[in-house]
């Protein structure tokens, strides 16, 4: 029996709802994000885990910064202190920018990283461990660029192109099973979709359109475990063999708050192979709507609602429904106020949107300029008077917060 920690979607780098921290230097949710990876790789090593998988994903974007490439490298660094190898599959946020440039992880590769393997091109492995050798077939992210520059399919369309590659994964797979030592454990290591699989927050930050594979594509025979990277939700699509998709080791944001976090351990054995997700502390998200319109009292209502959550630590954002009349009389300082004596560790958003007529959609804003209106809350009745995305709104806000925090700092 062979024991592999299975990891994907570390995205590294991502920054949103976070500030510097003036004790490292660093983003703060840039540590959430390290805090998480280490927690992995501290149950992975607890366990004795005779390898370490990671399904793609390791930056959050094509050209991570050296800080970023730096932590990322402090802890492969670490698995190979222990003895533990590593093999890291290249997903859409690894690969290069630009023909000609080397993708994020490729420094590994050009060092020649004893027990580090760089799978960026299909292909059948055989890593070794302490518990003996196993099998990889490394079905990284795929593009089109390659086959659209050849001869035969220059004239082709989207389509075409798309049931060739698929074609030709499908056949890689296929042709890859069949070389596969029957006796020596095996594992596909895939990031890309799976067809079934439930996509979620990832979408808004996809480099690249997917390809999507069929489970009967990937299930092969002689393949003990199908290690999944690419969709942030953790789930299982099948069990003989197991087909896993970990999910992501940390939330991006709002649309991943209901999702668990975490990585998989894998006993991974002939015809035996069992695993367990392995949840981690990633940092809450907490979303709290109130409806106060018919409420004699919208601030006690809000107040009240806050008080039912627990939010310390959390990344926090509320939205009000509430009517012009009531809309002037709540203070968004009064409701951050109550967030942070609650601890929250980021407001993201105190959203309140105003049940009025089109023609006086600017109405609360005209009373609320005569009365002294923050260039904040101005950016936020603009943005109601839009009818904003709820999301893009409080990422729009959580920038501006951000400004107006670095514009006070500097005392401008």
């Amino acid at each position: 029996m062979i024991k592999l920690l299975h990891l994907a979607d570390l995205h590294i780098g991502v920054e949103n709802y976070g500030r510097i921290d003036p004790a490292t230097g660093l983003h703060t949710r840039l540590l959430d994000y390290l805090a998480r990876f280490d927690e992995a790789l501290d149950v992975g090593l607890a366990e004795g885990v005779d390898l370490v998988l990671i399904a793609g994903d390791i930056y959050k974007n094509r050209t991570p910064n050296p800080t970023h490439q730096r932590e990322f490298a402090r802890r492969i660094n670490r698995l190979r202190a222990a003895g533990t190898p590593v093999f890291i599959l290249t997903g859409n946020h690894d690969i290069s920018p630009s023909i000609g440039r080397a993708h994020s992880v490729e420094i590994f590769h050009a060092l020649d990283v004893e027990g580090v393997t760089v799978a960026d091109r299909p292909k059948l492995h055989r890593i070794e461990t302490r518990a003996g050798p196993v099998q990889i077939i490394a079905l990284p992210w795929v593009t089109r660029q390659s086959l659209m520059t050849k001869e035969e399919l220059r004239l082709a369309s989207f389509g075409e192109i798309e049931a060739e590659l698929r074609r030709r994964l499908d056949n890689f797979v296929e042709t890859s099973a069949a070389q596969l030592d029957p006796v020596v454990p095996a594992v596909l290591a895939f990031h890309g979709t799976i067809d079934g699989a439930q996509v979620g927050a990832e979408r808004n930050i996809t480099l690249g359109q997917d390809l999507v594979l069929t489970r009967g594509a990937v299930a092969q025979p002689h393949i003990d475990y199908i290690a999944l990277g690419h969709i942030h939700r953790h789930q299982c699509l099948g069990e003989h063999p197991p087909i896993v998709y970990p999910g992501s080791i940390e939330r991006i944001d709002f649309g991943e708050r209901d999702e668990d976090k975490g990585c998989v351990l894998v006993e991974l054995e002939k015809e035996a192979t069992r695993w367990r997700f392995h949840k981690l502390a990633a940092r809450p998200f907490i979303s709290i709507a109130v409806d106060v319109r018919n409420s004699n009292d919208p601030q006690e209502r809000v107040a009240n609602a806050i008080a039912k959550h627990e939010l310390s630590a959390a990344v926090v954002r509320v939205e009000v429904k509430a009517t012009r009349e009531q809309a002037a009389a709540l203070r968004e300082e009064t409701i951050r106020a109550q967030l942070v004596e609650a601890h929250a560790f980021y407001i993201a958003a105190v959203v309140i949107e105003v049940e009025r007529e089109v023609r006086g959609r600017y109405a609360a804003a005209e009373r609320e300029l005569m009365a002294g209106l923050t260039p904040r809350r101005a950016l936020e009745i603009y943005l109601q008077a839009k009818q904003t995305d709820p999301e893009r709104m409080a990422a729009l806000l959580a920038a501006a917060d951000e400004l107006i925090a670095e514009t006070d700092s500097n005392g401008l």
